[in-house]
């Protein structure tokens, strides 16, 4: 019997090595400068088994490195720290939504003019603020499919003080679960129904409803009827989930980055303001700078 497949762009090639609860945090805690496996148990509040687990992953990936004159300790290799696009517009969304939530704050200092900083999701050509509904696509030559897995990865016991204390927390249920980020990603590409949805994504249709029940909470996506029914709606993206766009968009930079063969990467984007390829640009919001890994620090 032929096994029935969905796109797999980029999203979903980054999603196979961090779409995942205990993998996020434990990111997190290497870009915030922990480098030992006690400060990834005692920094996250995960238990040392999947703490090991996951650093094997993320090893075998080759995401983290262990240098032999590091004894114990972990190394964000080159891959690895291009995932920090992530994390910046991750902590962007952050700062807008949910920073009231949090009781705490993540400061983000940009070294080159010495001030604090919020990252501003540019166009690597024009420097505009990217809206997603300035942004068209179309397929890319190194476009395929895949046969889903309908795996489940288990949430983290996040009850400790020090586990509560997240750059990633509001969001990190979210991104770690392939099949809720595969809803965002159909509603960014123009499906909104439930059966349209079901058919891009292939998920059962009670692990879809699950998803949806979930968004809508989360305030990311709201029902909207399309007919005379009141019980048939269409799933639109909320102000506040068209403001993931740009940590969809870092995933699939990283994605095509280290995951595209030689076909291409499988999706194309074109930034409509100016006409040329989308190309996400963390900026300063003090100096319009850019940003990276190297030309910043984190202060909680």
């Amino acid at each position: 019997m032929k096994h029935q497949t969905i796109r797999a762009c980029s999203i979903w090639r980054a999603l196979e090595v961090v779409g995942d609860v205990p993998v996020l945090l434990i990111l997190e805690q290497a870009f915030l400068g922990r480098h030992l496996f006690g400060e990834f148990v005692e920094e996250t509040g995960i238990a040392r088994s999947v703490v090991s687990n996951r650093l094997a992953r993320l090893v075998e990936a080759d995401v983290l490195q262990k240098p032999l004159k590091l004894r114990g300790g972990y190394r964000l290799s080159e891959k690895g720290r291009e995932l920090f696009p992530v994390a910046l517009m991750i902590l962007r969304w952050q700062h807008s939504w949910t920073e009231e939530e949090r009781g705490f704050k993540v400061m983000l200092l940009h070294r080159d003019c010495g001030k604090v900083t919020v990252p501003l999701a540019s166009c690597g050509h024009c420097h505009e603020q990217i809206d997603p509904r300035a942004v068209s696509w179309q397929p890319g030559p190194g476009l395929s499919q895949v046969t889903p897995e309908y795996g489940r990865r288990r949430m983290p016991n996040a009850t400790s003080e020090r586990a509560s204390k997240l750059m990633v927390d509001s969001v990190i249920e979210l991104f770690g679960d392939r099949w809720a980020t595969l809803v965002i990603r159909a509603c960014f590409t123009g499906i909104h129904r439930f059966d349209e949805i079901q058919r891009d994504t292939l998920m059962a249709s009670n692990i879809l409803s699950g998803r949806i029940e979930r968004l809508l909470a989360q305030g990311i996506i709201k029902a909207v009827p399309y007919s005379a029914h009141q019980d048939r709606f269409e799933y639109r993206l909320t102000a506040k989930g068209r403001d993931l766009y740009p940590v969809l968009l870092a995933l699939l930079q990283w994605g095509d980055r280290w995951f595209a063969d030689e076909q291409g990467p499988p999706l194309l984007l074109t930034h409509e303001s100016c006409g040329q390829p989308l190309r996400l640009q963390a900026k300063c919001s003090a100096c319009a700078a850019n940003l990276d890994i190297g030309n910043t620090a984190f202060d909680l």
